[in-house]
Order: structure tokens, then C-alpha cells, then sequence
């Protein structure tokens, strides 16, 4: 996000100063020319771009919303910013399908719950990518699953579980937009399935137009979402 330099990612963490905020923080992720942005002025932009397009949107397709924020250039390729996208998308989509009623009270629970579980690089570091408990928040949220709940939390902590799965099975080198847009699948596919919620669908295939950008090295043909001709 400052120089474009490719990151360093670390096993033990450090101290930093933020280039942009100038506060502490201990991380993981390091510049080699010395740069370090903290995950809130990293996902700032993309959060505040995602409550622009989800407020003025009538979509009820989820990865359609989830598409339109991606493209534009103010998106990094990587990032926990996508665990926000996706739930942003999610909550948007099933508030204009009508059958839930969703309150921007609940999406900003949904995000202040993401802020504490989605962190930069712990995809790798603990094996959970923000994504899973992001979509998990959202099923919390609509559900009012809570600990010691019966089948609000555990039908919650089912749809982690398949989320976790499938991203573990998109891994190598990782990427958080198609570890995102299968999430946003299995999803939609978890709410027609528990709570006869149909949001709208594409007729035609995904397909990554940012394979290019990926700076680990995209997984091309083994990504359901890769197309080579547009690369």
C-alpha cells in the first residue's frame, strides 16, 4: 500500500510503527524498505468503500455486490479487508431479499466482530482466515446465536466449519478473493438449505480477473475461478 515492495511475512512478531497512523502495534507482516500499515488503516478504505456500495445498492445477489467492490483499483489484491466485503455483501444481499429484516444496527455488529477476529496474515499463522468467522458473524447476527445457545450456535458453528473446509481446499499459495467468493457460495447455499433464504445467482461461471495481481503467485488452473485469457 506505500512503496508496492513485495511483503516479508514473519513466523515471530515484531514492533512497528505505522507509516500511516503512527501508533505501535506488534505484527507479522513486514515491508523490506521499512513501511508498516496496521490493519485498520489497511482495511479502512475498503470498509468505507463497502458501506458506500452496500447502502445504495438493491442487489440481492451476494458475489454480484461482492464483485462491484473488488473491481474497483482502491482494493488491494490481498488482505482481511475481504473478510469485510464479504459479510458487507452478504448482509446487503439478504437485507434487499426481503424475507430477514436487517438493520444497519446488525451489519455494524457484524463488523465490529470482524475487527476482532480478522487479522492480517493469520490465515497462515493460526490456520483461521478472517473470512470464516466473518461469515460466521453474520449467520451470529441474523440467528442470535450467543455462547451457551443450543441450535442458533451450532447451526453458526456448522457453517464455519464447511467455510473453513472449503478454504483449506483453495489453499496453496493462498487468495482472499477465492477463498471469499466460495465462501459467499457455500453461504447462500447454507441459507436456502437452514433458513429457505434464495438469493439471487449468476447464470454464468465466476471468473478472476486479478489473477495477475497476485504477488505469492496465482494457483491458475487449479482455482475453479482462473481463466487464462484474461490473465
Amino acid at each position: 500500500m506505500v512503496c508496492g515492495a513485495t511483503l516479508k511475512y514473519l513466523e515471530n512478531e515484531i514492533t512497528f510503527n505505522c507509516t500511516y497512523c503512527e501508533k505501535e502495534f506488534k505484527g507479522f507482516i513486514k515491508c523490506p524498505n521499512g513501511h508498516y500499515v496496521c490493519d485498520d488503516c489497511h482495511n479502512n478504505q475498503s470498509i468505507h468503500l463497502t458501506k458506500e456500495i452496500c447502502s445504495t445498492t438493491s442487489s440481492t445477489n451476494p458475489l454480484d455486490i461482492f464483485e462491484k467492490i473488488i473491481a474497483s483499483p482502491k482494493i488491494p489484491m490481498l488482505g482481511c479487508h475481504h473478510a469485510f466485503i464479504s459479510a458487507g455483501a452478504l448482509m446487503t444481499a439478504i437485507k434487499n431479499e426481503g424475507t430477514l429484516e436487517i438493520s444497519e444496527k446488525m451489519i455494524k455488529e457484524v463488523y465490529d466482530r470482524i475487527r476482532r477476529q480478522a487479522i492480517g496474515g493469520y490465515c497462515g499463522l493460526t490456520g483461521l482466515c478472517g473470512i470464516a468467522p466473518a461469515l460466521g458473524a453474520c449467520f451470529a447476527v441474523i440467528l442470535g446465536s450467543k455462547c451457551g445457545m443450543d441450535k442458533e450456535q451450532k447451526m453458526t458453528m456448522d457453517v464455519v466449519s464447511e467455510i473453513v473446509y472449503i478454504i483449506a481446499e483453495l489453499t496453496g499459495p493462498s487468495c482472499c478473493k477465492a477463498y471469499a467468493i466460495k465462501s459467499i457460495e457455500v453461504a447462500q447455499n447454507f441459507l436456502e438449505k437452514n433458513l429457505q433464504i434464495s438469493l439471487s445467482r449468476s447464470t454464468e461461471k465466476t471468473i478472476c480477473r486479478h489473477s495477475k495481481n497476485h504477488p505469492h503467485g496465482c494457483r491458475e488452473k487449479k482455482c475453479p475461478y482462473y481463466n487464462e485469457y484474461l490473465t
